[in-house]
């Protein structure tokens, strides 16, 4: 689950993290009143939408001499018209099928910056741990939070990177401990700031950031889960986020369900590696029902385009006969005739063979997951 920057920035604010002056403006007098309180000279007008490619998207039908989701103006005057030309219209980035109309902006100051660093701190799936990634001037560098829990010497090894030093450094301690502490907190996929930068008076700022909520941790935390909102012009999109689970839609012809969202990453990768084009990613989490695997099941099975489906579970905490059974119901439910490879490893991964198996139905389980997407793309391929 993701949601908007400036409710993250309240959670980034609530969790003693430093970020600049800001609100959201849900209109043009809004937004310059807005700019006013903050004062200075310049400020940032940003469109509010769930999508992360916001800087690289453009209005399709505003009439502006600059049509990007972050824009910069200069006097109170400039704020009011380009929140004017940007609320109402709509908006289209790179990884979004239709346009969304921009119904709020987020009005912030402008800082100017000695050093920029992209920081996270993310659930790698694939090797079970807590990783921080820092990317400075280009290079990134990961580094694997031993035993899930970060020492002072570990945080020490962090900044030797990063390269800085006396009170510039102690001050990216708190701010890198204060990340950790909230994404543990949150239960979070992941916390990044993008990027956390370094103003004139040497003070670490975030400038833009986000915590990826799990969608299996979101009901615990009632100040989080006020905060879903249904995709607009989606329904599919508004399905799967009804019933905790994440869809997102490509062009191909492949349906992929997978349990986590690093997981879904490489198995997008590693079909197109194979010169496979994926349909949707649908992503039932670490500990989803068989309701929730049932239904993403269906999902992929009624999309108009989808010649396969490719099933790749890692059983952590999610159980893989639950996965199976899942599976299993829904296509009980669905008659159809399309491939349908499975691969399964970890928890109650033989358990979760021997229903596919027992069930009759026409589920091909492989083990390796390159054989599984090579035998799901020639499978495809031959009814094409």
């Amino acid at each position: 689950m993701d949601i908007h920057e400036y409710q993250n920035k309240r959670f980034f604010k609530e969790h003693k993290l430093p970020i600049l002056n800001g609100n959201v403006a849900y209109t043009p007098k809004e937004a310059g009143e807005i700019a006013e309180q903050i004062g200075g000279k310049a400020w940032q007008i940003k469109v509010q939408i769930h999508d992360v490619n916001r800087s690289v998207g453009y209005f399709t039908d505003a009439d502006m001499d600059e049509k990007s989701g972050v824009q910069t103006a200069f006097g109170i005057d400039e704020v009011v018209k380009r929140a004017e030309k940007m609320l109402g219209h709509p908006f289209l980035t790179p990884s979004m099928q239709k346009a969304q109309i921009v119904r709020r902006v987020y009005v912030e100051e402008v800082c100017q910056a000695k050093e920029k660093l992209n920081v996270s701190v993310r659930i790698d799936f694939a090797r079970h741990a807590y990783v921080i990634a820092v990317e400075k001037k280009g290079k990134l560098k990961e580094f694997e939070i031993p035993h899930l829990k970060p020492s002072l010497l570990f945080w020490y090894k962090v900044l030797r990177y990063i390269d800085v030093s006396g009170l510039t450094e102690a001050k990216l301690m708190v701010v890198l401990r204060q990340m950790f502490s909230l994404f543990e907190n949150y239960n979070a996929i992941c916390v990044e700031f993008r990027p956390l930068v370094l103003t004139l008076k040497n003070n670490w700022v975030i400038e833009d950031g986000r915590i990826v909520f799990d969608n299996e941790a979101v009901n615990r935390f009632s100040d989080v889960v006020v905060l879903k909102e249904t995709p607009e012009g989606n329904e599919r999109q508004a399905l799967a986020q009804k019933y905790n689970f994440r869809y997102t839609p490509f062009d191909g012809n492949i349906a992929c369900l997978v349990n986590g969202s690093g997981l879904g990453g490489a198995t997008v990768e590693l079909l197109r590696v194979h010169n496979g084009r994926p349909a949707c990613l649908l992503d039932v989490g670490t500990e989803p029902t068989g309701d929730s695997v049932a239904r993403a099941f269906k999902l992929a099975l009624s999309e108009p385009n989808v010649d396969g489906v490719f099933i790749n579970i890692f059983g952590g905490l999610t159980r893989c006969d639950t996965i199976a059974q899942g599976l299993i119901d829904a296509s009980r439910e669905i008659s159809g005739d399309i491939p349908l490879v499975v691969r399964m490893d970890g928890t109650n991964a033989h358990i979760g063979e021997r229903l596919l198996f027992e069930s009759r139905l026409p589920f091909v389980v492989i083990k390796k997951p390159e054989e599984a997407v090579k035998a799901i793309i020639n499978a495809v391929g031959e009814l094409s």
